[in-house]
């Protein structure tokens, strides 16, 4: 079990990152379906964050941090939810 939330979150980092690098090589657009995956795959996760920076900060940032800070998010969630499974087995 701690293997599948393992692998579920580095899919969902590596989605991010990769949702980083097309959008630098196709701003803006998503000219395949491989892109477009990419993208609503990841805009669930990335949404609430961005809206959150952007509440916090006032304004919207020149570069979007909403990735980094997701990346983030999933880290410290799967350590804490793989702590949580081992203390209960």
């Amino acid at each position: 079990m701690v293997t599948a939330i393992d692998w579920l979150f580095q899919l969902a980092s590596l989605l991010l990152v990769a949702r980083v690098f097309v959008s630098w090589i196709f701003p803006g657009q998503r000219p395949n379906p491989i892109v477009d995956f990419i993208y609503r795959s990841t805009e669930p996760i990335l949404a609430p964050i961005r809206h959150h920076v952007t509440q916090l900060m006032g304004y919207r940032m020149p570069i979007d941090i909403s990735p980094m800070v997701g990346i983030l998010l999933l880290l410290a969630t799967r350590y804490v939810l793989v702590k949580i499974i081992l203390l209960l087995l």
